[in-house]
């Protein structure tokens, strides 16, 4: 099974973990059914990494802050990583065929992928090109040289980030790959001509992934990949995390409260398929105490202890059976193919369900044998060791479907049962358990219950901690940190643009609006619709900002405006203007405001 992930933010290094997690859900499913799964990750984005060059230790940091984080989680990572810089021989030979294959033209300087010339552009999602976005953000303009709305760049040799470091020769001028190009050369240079499953973020879906598609099909003259799976967002209850106000859940501060398993059975357990998921410190510890500690936890020490109790830790096959016991059996060994049915269709929180469905049978078949009843009578006692042997033997089986999700608590149990993980084709067989073998004497209980009450106080010390580390870092973005000498303001160099006539700026008009109402875009992340106050005429303005700013924020500000901008659709609402922005080297926006108090509807001038 060929597998290729998309590479990790260079700002964020948690974003691909629940990718890296997945295929190591699948590299366990697979192998143990005799498949070899290959996996490459490909660090990307040539247009922001600065490898070798300024920032390149930092960039270096986050990758390695990534692998650190997986190996804290126990999680799978990559068998190749490769560089998106090593293959600019590969990227300018792709370009190449798709340019002689008539899939590519060249305009003002850059090669361009025509999508008119594939039968299926949009995979994943109909589109109506007429109500895309030319940008998502304000300063991004629609690109004039295109053929059509949705192509997009193979290679650059002019753009807005022609001040770039990285740059190198190629047959159409010095320049640099598109972001897509990057990973189709990267999964066919390792994978070769198909790969079985590529995964990323649900944002990267559109357009991202499909542009992958189109170019490497076009480049190949055939499919190229067979599955794609999607990661979606993980959200709090506010549906929207920030270090500003110190909600932000960080993986090492999860595992320093609830441990390693605690927090893979949440993260995967919790993400239901083909939704967001929702995360809290509430809501962890409550499936803590009612999942892990409770279900899983108290049935494995309540069966050592028993036996420990009532046969000096011996567990004993006597034969003497009921009823209930062929229920439990039936239970117990159909587990395995309703995991792999979950698992075949990537619906990883319901393949977990179905193992602790296992766990909450032999808690229901503890009630229905009363074995505490069975040991008050000489006679039963035969029962009574068959009984506890079927719980013995079903937590085994258990504890082999639990060990692709939450290993080290799989490890635990079994080595308390005195027995080791069984192979995947013996998880549907029951009566393996070695009848007279002897289970610990000193069981370890796996998942304490916790108290809200003692884990909040940290809680709380942890948003502190973060509250106070964002507010160092704004003061250190300010330049009012307190040392001895002041940083020196950093500055921004763009690209110019050609010049204008006076008589091209004065067609402009810019005047000063006030925001008297906001929302966000349906069916877009990253979009607000804005009624603005200018002068007596209020106009709709729509702005790809809402990662910096809320709608709630938006109401109230005075910005400024740049009012006869001809009306364009953006994501299928029309939008009357522009409101100015500035954007920072790490594509942070600040909106631009009067420095003094103007009344809605000055010029600016």
């Amino acid at each position: 099974l060929k597998y290729v992930i998309s590479g990790p933010h260079q700002l964020d290094p948690s974003l691909p973990a629940q990718s890296y997690e997945s295929l190591k859900l699948l590299k366990d499913k697979y192998l143990s059914q005799g498949l070899e799964l290959s996996i490459i990750e490909g660090p990307t984005d040539l247009d922001k990494v600065k490898l070798g060059l300024p920032g390149a230790d930092e960039q270096l940091e986050i990758f390695k802050e990534l692998i650190r984080n997986c190996a804290k989680l126990n999680i799978k990572t990559p068998d190749v990583v490769e560089p998106a810089t090593n293959l600019i021989p590969e990227y300018i030979e792709m370009v190449s065929k798709l340019l002689e294959t008539g899939h590519a033209y060249i305009a003002g300087g850059n090669v361009y992928f025509d999508t008119s010339t594939i039968d299926k552009y949009y995979v994943f999602n109909d589109h109506d090109e007429e109500d895309l976005a030319v940008g998502v953000r304000e300063g991004v303009f629609e690109d004039e040289n295109k053929k059509n709305k949705a192509d997009f760049v193979l290679w650059f040799t002019k753009s807005k980030f022609d001040d770039q470091e990285l740059k190198w020769d190629s047959p159409w001028g010095v320049g640099y790959p598109g972001w897509h190009i990057e990973c189709s050369a990267i999964s066919i240079k390792h994978l070769g001509e198909y790969c079985d499953l590529h995964c990323g973020g649900i944002d990267n879906a559109f357009p991202h992934h499909t542009n992958e598609i189109a170019q490497s099909e076009a480049y190949l003259g055939h499919e190229w990949c067979s599955q794609w799976f999607h990661v979606l967002h993980l959200n709090d209850e506010t549906g929207k995390m920030s270090k500003s106000k110190g909600n932000v859940i960080y993986a090492d501060d999860l595992v320093n409260v609830f441990g390693v398993d605690a927090v893979r059975y949440f993260m995967l357990h919790e993400m239901p398929f083909e939704n967001d998921g929702v995360i809290t410190w509430e809501l962890v510890i409550e499936r803590f105490n009612s999942d892990l500690a409770n279900i899983l936890g108290n049935l494995v020490n309540r069966t050592i202890s028993m036996s420990n109790k009532y046969f000096d830790g011996v567990v004993r096959k006597t034969g003497v059976t009921a009823e209930v016991d062929e229920d439990l059996k039936a239970v117990v060994t159909g587990t395995r193919d309703k995991v792999q049915e979950k698992m075949d269709k990537l619906r990883v929180a319901d393949a977990i369900t179905a193992v602790f469905d296992l766990f909450r049978r032999c808690n229901k078949y503890i009630d229905e044998t009363t074995p505490w009843v069975l040991a008050k009578d000489e006679a039963d006692h035969d029962r009574l060791a068959e009984v506890l042997y079927n719980l013995t033997e079903s937590i085994t089986i258990g504890a082999g479907l639990l060990h692709s999700f939450l290993p080290e608590t799989a490890e635990k149990i079994v080595n308390q049962l005195n027995t080791t993980l069984r192979d995947y084709d013996d998880l549907d067989k029951f009566g393996l358990y070695e009848s007279g073998s002897r289970v610990t004497d000193t069981p370890e209980i796996l998942f304490a219950r916790l108290d809200a009450k003692e884990v909040m106080p940290k809680v709380e010390e942890i948003k502190a901690a973060q509250k106070a580390e964002f507010e160092a870092e704004q003061k250190k973005l300010a330049g009012e940190t307190e040392t001895a000498e002041e940083a020196e303001e950093s500055v921004i160099d763009i690209e110019p643009k050609a010049e204008i006539e006076y008589d091209d700026f004065m067609k402009m008009q810019f005047q000063v609006g006030e925001i008297i109402a906001c929302e966000a875009v349906p069916k877009s992340k990253k979009l607000l619709c804005s009624q603005v106050k200018i002068g007596s005429q209020v106009k709709q303005i729509v702005s790809g900002i809402r990662k910096h700013y809320t709608p709630e924020e938006m109401v109230g500000k005075k910005v400024m405006v740049l009012v006869n901008l001809k009306p364009a659709k953006l994501a299928g609402v029309v939008s009357e203007g522009m409101l100015l922005c500035a954007e920072d080297e790490n594509g942070e926006l600040a909106l631009m405001v009067p420095e003094k108090k103007m009344p809605s509807g000055a010029e600016i001038c």
